[in-house]
């Protein structure tokens, strides 16, 4: 039996939902990069749809992967939220880093023509 949404819907099921409309399995089968056959034995599957799986089907149809995720029980709200809020912390810090490192070129205002220089 293949992973279901908070709500029991396989990921077809809640794809037809969130788009508003019948979603062809053929759209979902190449959303995945897999033949048809993979995907019918992939859909009945215990582990179906993986965390991959959902990256890939959030890429095509402009999805949140964070939110499919959390509704196939792959991740709770909290630890998305710590990954953020962990990720927001690693990049200011690497933002500080750069900064502190990087030269500081002088304004255009601040510079003088040299006077060894030929004139243009």
């Amino acid at each position: 039996m293949p992973r279901t949404d908070e709500n029991g819907r396989q990921l077809k099921a809640l794809l037809d939902y969130l788009l508003d409309g019948e979603i062809d399995a053929k759209d979902i089968f190449d959303a995945l990069g897999v033949s048809s056959s993979t995907y019918y034995r992939r859909i009945k599957e215990a582990d179906y749809p993986n965390a991959e799986e959902l990256r890939r089907v959030a890429d095509r149809f402009d999805l949140s992967y964070p939110d499919l995720q959390i509704q196939f029980g792959l991740m709770t709200r909290q630890e998305v939220f710590s990954y953020v809020e962990s990720a927001r912390l690693a990049v200011a810090t690497r933002q500080e880093t750069v900064q502190a490192t990087t030269k500081h070129r002088p304004k255009l205002s601040e510079l003088t023509p040299r006077l060894d220089a030929p004139p243009l």
